[in-house]
């Protein structure tokens, strides 16, 4: 899905849109960061995931993406209306498509599991395709966490600051280039969109403080 004006979930009420991504930053030694970001139906943030893993391929690496935002959004967080988007096609594809009724090896047994949570009755759930543009908040958390220390799961309630800019871009559908990084026009427009909310935010609170008094 690429963001071209129109809130990324927009007609889907009550839903929530989570998006899956790794990054491999020491392939030899089959160490990868994966990371997803979830949001609700105005494309706001809700929460984000983030950890390193084991995988011995890119492949591996997003299915275990794919897993661990699927655990997140039913066990930690307890969501009940889920669609989940993954930059990786064959991915999703294997995921929606692929039979398997005794797993032959550990790639087909996270695809099993991700298929369980999909097709689960207790839960609405469903995964589709989105282009790297659409799914760049979730790589930039991915990048994010290289410099951090986290080495198991670590749930974020509230965005990290370098993300500040990007979830801004994801909200409002700026289109992104593949790569994606923000311009130096896109950026200084985002800085000042922030400051504007910022402000108005600030106005709020000090009216509301104001009427409580």
């Amino acid at each position: 899905m690429v963001f071209t004006g129109k809130n990324p979930v927009q007609g889907l009420r009550n839903s929530t849109l989570m998006q899956a991504s790794k990054n491999i930053y020491e392939y030899n030694c089959s160490r990868s960061s994966i990371a997803g970001v979830c949001r609700d139906e105005n494309g706001r943030w809700m929460f984000g995931f983030s950890s390193r893993v084991q995988s011995g391929s890119s492949f591996e690496a997003e299915l275990m993406a794919v897993l661990e935002a699927l655990k997140v959004a039913y066990w930690v967080k307890g969501l009940r209306r889920v669609i989940l988007e993954s930059d990786s096609k064959s991915v999703v594809d294997r995921i929606s498509n692929q039979r398997i009724h005794q797993p032959k090896n550990q790639l087909e047994e996270i695809i099993l599991e991700c298929k369980g949570y999909v097709m689960s009755p207790a839960w609405s759930c469903s995964i589709q395709h989105t282009y790297r543009e659409g799914n760049f908040a979730a790589d930039a958390l991915t990048k994010e966490l290289v410099s951090e220390s986290f080495e198991v799961l670590h749930v974020w309630n509230h965005p990290p600051e370098s993300l500040s800019l990007i979830l801004l871009a994801d909200m409002i559908g700026m289109d992104v280039p593949r790569h994606g990084t923000l311009n130096q026009e896109q950026t200084r427009h985002l800085e000042m969109l922030e400051r504007g909310l910022l402000a108005r935010n600030h106005l709020e609170l000090a009216l509301i403080a104001s009427f409580i008094k």
